[in-house]
This record gives structure tokens, sequence and C-alpha cells, in this order.
């Protein structure tokens, strides 16, 4: 599980290094300010103008008794103007990791502004700039940027142990603490609440749905998954555990097929996953020869691999060795995040790629930008560094507290649809994305046991892009439509919201 782990925040490392700030782990809360600050700003969008109020700060959180056992980073934009927040949506937002902060949705999506990125986000800028994003989420609700404890400015108070948080469900009982406290300061109990969660920040979100329903008394309209990861056997490619590596499969075929190394119809390859390659993989040893050549030989055609290769790893082969082995005759490797994305590779006689020339595409620019922004637009200051991706958060995280077994959170999601009727689900996914591959998505979805009524409030699209979709400027407007359509229809809950499946939208 740990390598899948690795793979869902990008804590990547290259000749022994890692990002984030060694030197200032997360752990204690330096002085804070108790006001965060506002600024005003205006954005056009489709040619009319928007006026916002954005508020950066920190939110503390205290326990039962009153002490105080963190503040929490966060920014606010909300929509100037309005007379009745009531009946204006609300969304908090959080990345994933886990020590991941919330950069990449406030700049890359959701928020008023975006980091400019050239060539579909396939390569670097020459200079890294902010510019005002078409596609923000604020044209139909108001947004909140959460960075959990140990990522952004956020820290636990002093004297208090910052690891003790650092748990799957603590990490919910702090998520749920904020937004409790968020809507009760800022007086939001009766807006429309939607959350909103990338890779881990889906698992995150999941629970949460489930913990403020049934714990707070706090019921959530919507819940936004991009890239998700409900169930991590989908996606950890361990021994035993053939799943993971059949539902890879679609992608490494997309991706083959990209790189001009196989043309494959892409339904063709679901169904040879599901009829033929996933009952080949379960048969093991016991796999007749001319059974085992036949899927050596299909697979070799939908992936571009080679059949040896194919061979020497035992009919099951990983997102690490299928980056390194598509273009290695080349010298290249692939993204993990965005497969379409191809980088030299820094250690070419290795057997598996432990660099991920997506996620460093971005990384340099969110953080540069974040960074100015913050202190020159939003006009907060702070001598804090900003964990943008804490590998001391990540490291010391503790997944399942007794026992063994995969994370799975999707039967809470599961609990939340059930109890509620007019509760949906929007699911976004990369079809290039080899971090947590499309179809497993839709593999853990399609086995979440909902009853049709409930199913029928489970939207799934699939973007021609990575992990990261909205790097991707034309996935970055279709989700913005299909998210803002979703909102729509949860705000009237007799309209109709058919779940769609597949690349390009097809059943």
């Amino acid at each position: 599980m740990a390598w899948s782990v690795i793979l869902l925040v990008g804590l990547l490392l290259s000749n022994g290094r890692s990002y984030g700030d060694e030197t200032n782990v997360p752990t204690a809360s330096a002085a804070v300010s108790e006001q965060p600050m506002v600024t005003h700003h205006s954005i056009r969008i489709d040619g009319t103008s928007l006026d916002y109020a954005a508020t950066a700060g920190f939110l503390p959180l205290r326990d039962d008794s009153g002490k105080l056992q963190a503040n929490m980073f966060f920014v606010a934009y909300t929509k100037e103007g309005e007379t009745n927040r009531s009946s204006r949506p609300i969304t908090f937002a959080f990345n994933g990791g886990p020590g991941a902060s919330s950069m990449w949705l406030h700049l890359g999506a959701l928020g008023p502004k975006r980091v400019a990125l050239p060539a579909n986000g396939m390569k670097l800028p020459e200079t890294n700039r902010l510019v005002e994003n078409d596609e923000t989420w604020l044209d139909f609700g108001d947004l909140v940027f959460v960075d959990p404890i140990g990522t952004g400015y956020s820290r636990a108070a002093m004297g208090v142990d910052a690891k003790q948080f650092y748990t799957l469900p603590k990490d919910i009982d702090v998520a749920a603490r904020f937004i409790r406290t968020y809507v009760t300061q800022y007086e939001r109990w009766l807006s429309p609440k939607f959350i909103a969660g990338e890779s881990y920040g889906t698992t995150r979100a999941a629970a949460l749905a489930n913990r403020l329903q049934s714990m707070a008394g706090l019921d959530l309209n919507g819940v936004i998954l991009l890239s998700s990861a409900l169930s991590f056997q989908a996606f950890s490619y361990d021994g035993g555990n053939d799943i993971a590596y059949a539902l890879a499969v679609p992608t490494f075929a997309a991706a083959a097929s990209y790189h001009k190394k196989a043309f494959t119809d892409q339904a063709a390859v679901e169904q040879w996953v599901l009829h033929d390659y996933l009952p080949a993989l379960a048969k093991g040893d016991a796999l007749a020869q001319d059974a085992r050549e036949r899927t050596i030989e299909k697979m070799a055609a939908y992936t571009g691999l080679s059949t040896n290769y194919i061979e020497t790893s035992g009919l099951r082969v990983n997102a690490a060795g299928f980056v390194k082995e598509l273009l290695r005759g080349e010298g290249h490797i692939l993204g993990y995040m965005d497969s379409r994305v191809v980088g030299e590779d820094v250690i070419p006689r290795g057997e598996y790629a432990h660099f991920d020339p997506a996620f460093f595409l971005a990384t340099g620019p969110f953080v540069s930008t974040l960074n100015d922004y913050v202190r020159h637009e939003l006009n907060f200051q702070t001598d804090l560094p900003y964990e943008y991706l804490s590998s001391e958060v990540n490291g010391s995280w503790k997944w399942i507290e007794h026992g063994q077994g995969y994370v799975y959170v999707a039967d809470d999601l599961a609990e939340a649809m059930t109890r509620d009727e007019h509760f949906r689900v929007f699911a976004g996914a990369g079809e290039y994305d080899l971090t947590t591959p499309w179809f497993g998505q839709k593999y853990v979805f399609d086995h979440m046991g909902l009853d049709p009524s409930r199913r029928a409030n489970l939207t799934f699209r699939v973007y021609p892009a990575g992990h990261q979709m909205y790097t991707d400027p034309v996935s970055l407007k279709k989700l913005h439509d299909d998210v803002a359509a979703f909102v729509r229809v949860c705000l009237r809950p007799s309209s109709p919201n058919a779940p769609v499946y597949g690349p390009g939208g097809s059943p």
C-alpha cells in the first residue's frame, strides 16, 4: 500500500530528495493573527462583472473542553452584494496526500485566479504568473479552501503533538470540526453545502459526508470527487491483489494509443479486462499455457508493451513499470499523474521510474504563485513556510490503526446516499491518470450496492486529461460546466441526474 499512497500525493523521490521543507517540520504553531485578512476583488465572467471578498486567515479549532488544538489556515471567496446567504451555495475544498495543501484546487481549477500553464499543462511556463480563471466555481457558489493540519500554514497549537492528527479517523474529525465551526462563525448553516475533494481528498470527503450527516446533524447537498480514492485496493499493486493490475489496463491502453504505440478501441479493452484478463489472473499458476499466451498477446496489442516484458512480469504490469517501459527505447518515461506527459529518464538503468514529470510541471509554478498571491493580493503576512506538500505528514500517517487491510470508504458514501434521498455525488476522473486509474474508480462505484433510486444520484464523468484534469484547458471548462449543472440539480432535487460512464461520456 505504501507505493500507492506515495503516488496519490506525488511524494516521489528523486536522487534521495523529497518535496517540502524538511527544516520546518510543521509540529507547532507560531503566533498567529486572530483576525483573518479580508480584501475585495472583481472578476469578469462571460462579460459580467462579479465582485467578491477574499478572506485569508486562521480558524482556531478547540476540543470539547475549549482547549486550543490547532490553527487551520483557509482562504474563502464569497460573492459580494448577496443579501440572502441561505440561498447561496458554499463548497469546502480539500486536496489530497495526505500531506497536501489545497494549493492545486485553489489555483488550478476552482478559485478566481489560476496558474497560467502552456501547452495544455504539459510544459513549464517561461514565467510563473496568475490569470483570471474564467472557469472559476465562484460563479455558482462561494468557496472555502482548507489546509489540513501540517499543510499550508495550518499548525497544531503550541504543546500539542501534531502527529496525533495524522490518522484517517482524526483527519475526518478535524475536517468536520472545521466545517462545523466555519458555518457557525460565518453564519452559513442554512446555505446549500458541498464538499469537493481530490485524490486522498476524496477519501476524506466520502467519510466526512457520512460523519457530518450522522454525528453533526449537518446535511450536505452534494459531494464532488475528483480522481477518487475510495478503495485503495483498486490501485495497490500488491502480491495477490490481481484487481489493481487489471483495472489499470484501460489507462495503459489510452496512454499507448496517445503515444502511437498501440491503436485501441477503448470499449473493447474494458470488455476484455472484465471478461478475459481478470479471470485469467484469477487462475494464477493454473492458467493453461495456450490461454496464457493468448492473454500475453492481447495485452501487448492493447498496451504497446512487448510480449517478453509482460511474460517476465507474470502478466501483471504495474504503473511504475509501465511508465518506465513504454518509451524505454527512446530514453523517456511517462508521467504517473498524466501519462501524456513525457520526461527524461533520470535513472535509465532502474527497474521503475521514481520521478513524475507530470507532477513536476504542476509544482513549481503553483508554489511560486501561491506564495506571492497570498502575501500581495490577499494581504496575508506570515513568516511560516507554506507546506504545500509535507513529507513529514505523509511519512507519519497511520492508515489503519488496528490490523491490516486496505482503506475503504465507499461504504461511508453509500450510507450517506442511502439516508438522504436528495444527497448527490459527482465524480470526475482523468483518462490518462495512472495514480487512480479511471476504470478502478468506476469499478468501486459499480460495487457500492446502491439501490437504483440512489444510484441515479451518482454521476461519473471521464475527461481526456490526467489526475489533475484541470491543467488541461478543455477539461477545465468541461469540468466547470459539468459541476455547475450538478449543483443546479442538487438545488432542484426533483430534476434528473443520470450517471454517465467512460471516456467521452459513453456508457
